[in-house]
């Protein structure tokens, strides 16, 4: 279990004496817990994974959310604190948090734009815990959340990365330590019975006019190339966003066999993963990638770009990493993959054993566990 803190405590360190320790809890910071995206799920993969902990302790849990609608407590132990939206009301949260000592308290910020609102918790003695998501950790912090982060008790990446690329555009943080721990993959969801007939490459992710990275363009321009070596090739596009309607009309002035379904609930995309020939997101900037891990549990290949991907698939093990820049190697690992079965079939089995043992819920729980030092089972 984790160290409780004394008032006068180095926020750093803590008591080893069980018995001595006063009650404590975790505080999360996160944009949104409910939502589909990567930090949602990471907030509640983590808030489980601390949960489990301390089902039977003295702790308490709570977390702040900026967007979230309000909603009713789900467990035992869970505080739950939306602003609805609004920054003023999410930065209010913190000042009426008290007065007093917040030595008992971890601070954990799922993302650093959140940082400013953990300063006045650090200032009364709260341990802090940084994660660093993905891109909004490439990017050069302002003179306050550098400030923040120099205070961190801990800075957690989701990926090396993730880390690497923090560093390069913080140099003057180049010498804080940084812990990576990788997220596991999201829970099972059963698949639905429904199925889309024929062969069918599968890209699942928002288009929004900021992720343009994601690699849907460069799909959509290579879709005519590759229908040419094999013509019954469709492409799903599972997702929506503010850049859809864009894509939509490209994909009309390209060719056919491009489908874009829009936002599916969590059956249906089981059932997409359940069926696909292979899933494709040439991405060059994720910070990780868990929907390479739901496609890979579904034992199907994943083609990747270069970059974060590589901590999950092996080239030629679990799937095909490809560089990002060069379509024509897109073009042919897409082509292998179709008319490949063999391949596509040893491929795909190593990526469900993969992710079996290395990105279920026990892996991560150990993970997490060992970056908060809480003791684990």
């Amino acid at each position: 279990m984790p160290q409780a803190l004394s008032a006068s405590a180095d926020p750093s360190r803590a008591p080893a004496n069980r018995d001595a320790r006063k009650a404590f809890r975790f505080l999360f910071l996160t944009p949104l817990k409910g939502g589909a995206d990567g930090i949602s799920e990471m907030t509640r993969q983590w808030v489980r994974v601390v949960q489990s902990r301390l089902a039977d302790d003295v702790g308490q849990i709570e977390v702040w959310s900026l967007d979230d609608d309000p909603e009713p407590p789900k467990a035992v132990g869970l505080a739950f604190r939306t602003a609805e939206g609004s920054r003023l009301k999410f930065a209010s949260f913190a000042l009426r948090d008290g007065l007093g000592s917040a030595a008992d308290t971890t601070v954990v910020v799922m993302h650093l734009q959140l940082l400013p609102v953990a300063l006045p918790l650090v200032w009364r003695g709260a341990r802090l815990v940084t994660v660093l998501m993905g891109i909004e950790a490439w990017t050069r912090l302002d003179a306050l959340q550098e400030l923040t982060i120099r205070r961190a008790w801990k800075t957690i990446a989701i990926s090396a990365c993730t880390a690497d690329r923090f560093r390069n555009a913080n140099p003057s943080l180049a010498h804080v330590p940084i812990t990576v721990c990788h997220p596991g993959a999201p829970a099972t969801v059963r698949a639905v019975s429904e199925r889309i007939e024929g062969r069918y490459a599968l890209i699942v992710g928002r288009m929004n006019t900021r992720e343009r990275y994601k690699g849907h363009d460069t799909l959509l321009e290579l879709w005519p190339a590759l229908r040419r070596s094999v013509p019954d090739a469709q492409l799903i596009v599972a997702g929506d966003g503010n850049d859809a309607a864009r894509l939509r009309n490209k994909a009309a002035e390209r060719c056919e066999g491009i489908i874009f379904l829009g936002c599916v609930d969590r059956g249906k995309l089981a059932a997409l993963y359940r069926d696909a020939t292979f899933f494709v997101m040439p991405s060059a900037d994720e910070g990780f990638g868990l929907v390479y891990l739901e496609a890979m549990r579904a034992a199907i290949p994943c083609i990747a770009a270069r970059g974060a991907a590589e901590e999950i698939i092996r080239n030629g093990r679990e799937g095909l990493i490809v560089n990002a820049s060069d379509r024509g190697e897109l073009l042919a690992a897409m082509v292998h993959l179709f008319v490949d079965t063999r391949a596509r079939m040893r491929l795909g089995a190593a990526a469900a054993h993969r992710v079996s043992a290395h990105f279920d819920g026990a892996a991560l729980e150990r993970r997490v566990c060992a970056a908060l030092e809480l003791e684990t089972a």
